[in-house]
C-alpha cells in the first residue's frame, strides 16, 4: 500500500449489554436465536497518521505520553504493548515511513473493546491514506483475521460493529450472516439508566473466553446450559428494547450477568461484588461486568431516579464513574 495522505480516523467503543460470547464462531451454530446487544459510545478512539521520508516509523502513545519508533525492516516493533501497530502495517505491506498518533478516552483493559476500535480506526486511516475504498463486510473479516492472528485465539465478532456503525443495535448470528438490527430510538432512554463504571484494575485478556469456548466444543453440558440462558437473556432483551419496556431491559441484563457470573467464575473480583452488593441496595436492577471480566468496567442499571445516588456512591466506594452519551457515529474520518 502506498499512502498519499495524512487521515485522522475516530471510532467509538461500546457497552456489551447481553449476549456476549456468543459471537464466536461456532458457539452460535448450537444456540438458535443467538443474539448480542451492545451500544456505541462516545469514549472514543483517535489515530492519525501521516507519510514521512525513510523507512521508519514513529508511533506517539498520548495516553503514556511515549513516543517510540523502529524500521519496517524488523518483524515487530521491538515494544511490548505496540505489536497491534506492527501487525497492522505488515498486513497492508507498508513500506514507506509513518507517523501514527493515537490516543483512547477508555482506560486501558477496561472491557470496552477499546483495542478493537483501535484496530478499525487504525485500518480506516491507513486505507483512506492509500485511497482504498473500504466495504464493511470485507472490513469485518480483515479486523476479525488480524486480531485473531495477533491474540493466538479466536477473536469475537461483536466489538467490530459498534465501531464501524455506532449507535445501539442487536446481532442476530446466523448459519452464514449477521442480521444487524438498528435501535435508533433508544440511546437517550438507556443514557439515564446505565452508569458506566470502571473498577480501577485492567482485565484479564480473553483468555477467560478461550477457556470456556473449549469446555462449550467438548460438550460440556453445564457450559452448554448457561450458553442458553445467555441466549435466551440477549433475546428477552432485545425483545423489551423494541417494545419500549426498559424494567425488562434491566431484568434482562441482571439474568445475562448471573448467568454469565456462573460461567466464568473468576470475572468478577471481590472489589467488583462489593460494589454489586452497594448497588444493589440502592435499588439497581442488574450489575454487569463489561467484556471478559476479572476486572475492568461494569454497567449498572439504575432506576433514573436513583442515578445521582449511585453515582455518589460509586465515588465514595473508591471507583470512577465514566460518564457517557450513546455514539451515534461509528468510523469517521477527517482530513489531518
Amino acid at each position: 500500500m502506498r499512502l498519499e495522505q495524512a487521515v485522522e480516523a475516530t471510532a467509538p467503543t461500546r457497552i456489551d449489554l447481553a449476549g456476549g460470547t456468543v459471537d464466536l464462531w461456532p458457539l452460535y451454530l448450537f444456540h438458535p436465536g443467538a443474539v448480542t446487544i451492545n451500544a456505541a459510545i462516545d469514549l472514543r478512539v483517535r489515530v492519525r497518521v501521516e507519510p514521512v521520508k525513510g523507512s521508519g516509523i514513529r508511533l506517539t502513545d498520548q495516553n503514556a505520553d511515549r513516543t517510540v519508533t523502529w524500521n519496517l525492516r524488523t518483524k515487530n516493533s521491538g515494544h511490548p504493548g505496540y505489536e497491534l501497530f506492527a501487525q497492522v502495517l505488515r498486513h497492508f505491506s507498508v513500506s514507506q515511513g509513518l507517523h501514527i498518533d493515537f490516543r483512547s478516552n477508555v482506560p486501558r483493559g477496561a472491557g470496552l473493546a477499546g483495542s478493537s476500535a483501535l484496530l478499525v480506526a487504525l485500518c480506516g486511516a491507513l486505507m483512506r491514506s492509500g485511497k482504498q475504498g473500504i466495504r464493511r463486510d470485507r472490513f469485518l473479516a480483515m479486523v476479525r483475521d488480524i486480531e485473531t492472528h495477533l491474540i493466538k485465539v479466536p477473536a469475537g465478532m461483536q466489538d467490530y460493529y459498534p465501531a464501524l456503525w455506532g449507535g445501539v443495535q442487536a446481532l442476530w448470528w446466523r448459519p452464514g450472516e449477521v442480521g444487524r438490527e438498528p435501535l435508533p430510538a433508544l440511546s437517550s432512554e438507556l443514557e439515564k439508566r446505565l452508569l458506566l463504571v470502571y473498577s480501577g484494575i485492567s482485565r484479564h485478556s480473553g483468555t477467560n473466553n478461550w477457556e470456556v469456548f473449549k469446555r462449550h466444543q467438548d460438550g460440556d453440558r453445564r457450559v452448554h446450559r448457561l450458553f442458553r440462558k445467555i441466549v435466551e437473556a440477549g433475546q428477552d432483551m432485545a425483545e423489551s428494547l423494541k417494545k419500549g419496556d426498559f424494567r425488562g431491559v434491566g431484568r434482562a441484563m441482571g439474568a445475562e450477568a448471573e448467568a454469565r457470573k456462573r460461567l466464568f467464575p473468576g470475572i468478577m473480583t471481590p472489589e467488583i461484588r462489593s460494589l454489586e452488593r452497594g448497588m444493589k441496595r440502592l435499588g439497581a436492577i442488574g450489575t454487569k461486568v463489561c467484556g471478559a471480566g476479572g476486572g475492568g468496567c461494569v454497567v449498572i442499571y439504575v432506576n433514573p431516579k436513583d442515578m445521582a445516588r449511585a453515582r455518589d456512591k460509586v465515588r465514595e466506594m473508591g471507583f470512577q464513574d465514566l460518564p457517557f452519551k450513546i455514539a451515534k457515529k461509528g468510523l469517521s474520518f477527517q482530513r489531518a
